[in-house]
């Protein structure tokens, strides 16, 4: 009986010796080359694209069974123009999970790829026919069919990639290079530390998503400077540009991000932080901050893709109020630091719509600054000798009017801000005003009242109208002179005018 199973084990260890040296052989003799035309073939009638396999097709069996391929590159669909390369690319799955009906992918590591994404005229892609294979319906199983097979990768690698972007309807171009991705176990999950540089900013991320009916996204990203501008096509400024936020719509994420510098619509940021949450077609950015023409910014962003609408909570502190006009507005109407808090909201399908849907609530108050286009104290030098007919004339950039305080408060509806507040002072003069700024038209119709310190008798009304790039200004000069004529202060007041008016 020993020398039985003695035989047995003989026997049995030559069968395994036997079916290893047949392997071994196997390995050793096959040459998977001898099918790269066959394959190429393939490819062409199913995508109607050109693949070519430069480099050598390599199998490996043990420990675990993988290939590699090199040299690789897939033409765009019925032309010669190139789509995809890739320098090697080398994938390997475990063997002993195989036989329990899992497949295990232990690496996909991939290098040197090169990706060129093009949007046509009509709005289709370059790799849109790829997406276009309708999914089969699964039969039924049986019950006697055998469990569905497990698919588990346990990372993937890919470094020195780049993939470009081009738009051929508006000429926009976006590159992305040096990018490296390393992921962890893709299963129910995904899990990715990746590197990249977009055109002149340097990104590192972390990005997350769970492979459910509904993926959802957790992502950290840290940008060292970003300028949004050279990427928003020239017609997205324009009054008629489409604001569409449906994109929200399905967008289930959260995450941080940070930003050193930012630039987007001509607004320079710097040290921005943003917390985000996306869920239900709504996004909210919030908590943010960020500094910014000499001041800080925080407060909230909400965006909502179901209304097409977008409102913010925003509050400005100390900030340098002249060059974010110039920047933001194109406006160089205002000088001063100070603060501003707003509270507004707007929808609509274009970016005129949002303006003229406006509403909500702005204040500002700033500190040693000047209003522009008009010289207040030289009317009132011009009142006496003017007083009887009214003048009218062009704002004059050079001419202002300057403070060490002003505040206001606007209520704003249907694109137009309305005050009734406005509060401006210097050693010589008092201001105030009244009247409508329409955001929608980019235009003004206000009417300020200006007093010399220390007298209730004499007020010059200037009437502001027109667009806010062409301003014009009218003053009421027979006001003035009714004012003086009605003056009860006697020639007290008269010889304090005396140096303001000229005689």
């Amino acid at each position: 009986m020993t020398k039985l199973v003695k035989y047995l084990w003989l026997a049995l260890g030559g069968v395994a010796a036997l079916l290893v040296a047949v392997v071994l052989v196997f390995a050793l003799t096959f040459d998977a080359n001898r099918y790269k035309d066959d394959i190429e073939r393939i490819a062409k009638e199913r995508t109607g694209r050109t693949l070519k396999l430069q480099g050598e097709l390599k199998l490996v069996f043990f420990p675990s069974l993988g290939a590699g391929v090199g040299g690789v590159t897939l033409s765009e669909r019925g032309s010669g123009r190139e789509f995809v390369r890739l320098e090697s690319a080398h994938a390997s799955v475990k063997l002993l999970p195989l036989l329990h009906g899992q497949v295990i992918v232990e690496a996909v590591r991939v290098s040197g790829l090169r990706a060129q994404l093009v949007k046509n005229k009509d709005a289709s892609y370059n790799f849109s026919d790829l997406l276009e294979g309708k999914a089969e319906k699964p039969a039924p199983r049986k019950k006697d069919q055998s469990t569905p097979v497990i698919f588990d990768i346990a990372g993937v690698d890919i470094d020195r990639a780049a993939v470009a972007y081009r738009d051929t309807s508006t000429g926009q171009e976006i590159s992305l290079s040096d990018l490296e991705v390393h992921t962890g176990r893709i299963a129910d999950s995904i899990g990715v530390d990746f590197t990249a540089r977009l055109d002149e900013s340097s990104i590192r991320g972390k990005l997350a998503m769970a492979r459910t009916a509904q993926p959802s996204y957790r992502f950290d990203l840290d940008i060292d400077r970003l300028d949004l501008d050279r990427y928003l096509a020239a017609g997205e400024n324009k009054p008629d540009a489409a604001v569409d936020l449906s994109g929200l719509k399905g967008l289930n994420a959260q995450g941080q991000l940070q930003i050193g510098a930012l630039q987007v619509q001509g607004l320079k940021l710097s040290k921005l932080k943003a917390q985000l949450k996306a869920a239900g077609g709504r996004a909210e950015i919030s908590p943010h901050s960020a500094s910014l023409y000499e001041g800080e910014l925080s407060g909230a962003l909400s965006l909502d893709g179901n209304a097409n609408r977008i409102a913010l909570k925003e509050t400005l502190s100390n900030v340098s109020i002249g060059p974010l006009l110039r920047d933001v507005a194109h406006q160089d109407r205002l000088e001063g630091k100070g603060n501003v808090a707003l509270e507004l909201a707007a929808a609509g399908a274009t970016a005129g719509a949002m303006k003229r849907s406006l509403s909500g609530a702005a204040k500002v108050r700033l500190r040693d600054g000047a209003i522009k286009g008009i010289d207040i104290a030289e009317l009132l030098r011009k009142a006496r000798a003017a007083a009887g007919r009214q003048s009218g004339q062009a704002a004059d950039s050079r001419e202002r009017t300057d403070f060490s305080e002003l505040s206001a408060s606007f209520s704003i509806k249907n694109g137009v801000a309305h005050n009734e507040d406005l509060d401006v002072k210097s050693p010589l003069l008092r201001i105030g005003g009244s009247g409508d700024i329409d955001i929608g038209r980019s235009a003004i119709n206000y009417v300020v009242r200006a007093s010399v310190v220390g007298t209730t008798s004499l007020t010059v009304p200037v009437k502001l109208a027109g667009p806010l790039d062409a301003m014009k200004y009218e003053v009421d000069y027979r006001a003035v002179a009714g004012d003086l004529a009605k003056s009860k202060v006697g020639d007290k007041v008269r010889d304090r005018l005396k140096g303001l008016l000229g005689r």
